[in-house]
């Protein structure tokens, strides 16, 4: 799971004076800007994820139990073939220019989920059975959701197929 998180985590700090969506410039900055992000682990009830098998004893915040500075990152296992599929949902303050540039993630696609227009990619180092990003532009940055296949058991059922319907249940629930 954490594979999937790190490929598109972009270094924070850039200038306010650049084209494009204004960034933190500063520690304080990204650090307010962190604290106001739509907090996945909060956020998303309980009853959603049981309604999608989740194993909700799985929750974990951060990329190995550390937060990351301009994101808010939960991760959790599926009930169905649990440790095989690893679930991610992260709000950035980054952009989704900055995750189209960023070397290795590969296969853009637009992709439409419960009414809501965002775009589907993978990191070039896992292949097609076993990773599948969803990112949604909000007016802070970006959302996205994550599916990391670690398992041949469980690649009968490829990632963007088994994220479909947990992202429908889901992204009506993001802010815009």
């Amino acid at each position: 799971m954490t594979t999937v998180l790190c490929g598109v985590l972009a270094v924070a700090g850039c200038s306010t004076t650049e084209s494009g969506n204004a960034q933190p410039s500063s520690t304080t900055d990204l650090s307010a800007a962190t604290a106001a992000l739509w907090d996945p682990c909060s956020q998303i009830p309980d009853s959603t994820l049981t309604s999608l098998d989740i194993d909700l004893a799985t929750k974990r915040s951060g990329i190995l139990g550390a937060e990351e500075p301009g994101w808010k990152i939960c991760l959790w296992e599926e009930n169905e073939f649990p440790p095989n599929y690893g679930i991610s949902v992260a709000s950035s303050v980054h952009t989704v220019d900055e995750v189209r540039a960023k070397p290795g993630n590969v296969d853009f696609a637009d992709v439409s989920i419960a009414g809501r227009v965002g775009t589907k990619y993978r990191q070039s180092h896992n292949d097609v059975n076993e990773d599948c990003t969803i990112m949604f532009q909000t007016s802070t940055g970006f959302i996205q959701l994550g599916m990391l296949n670690v398992s041949s058991k469980s690649k009968a059922v490829p990632p963007c197929e088994r994220l479909k319907p947990i992202a429908e249940a889901i992204v009506p629930i993001l802010p815009k």
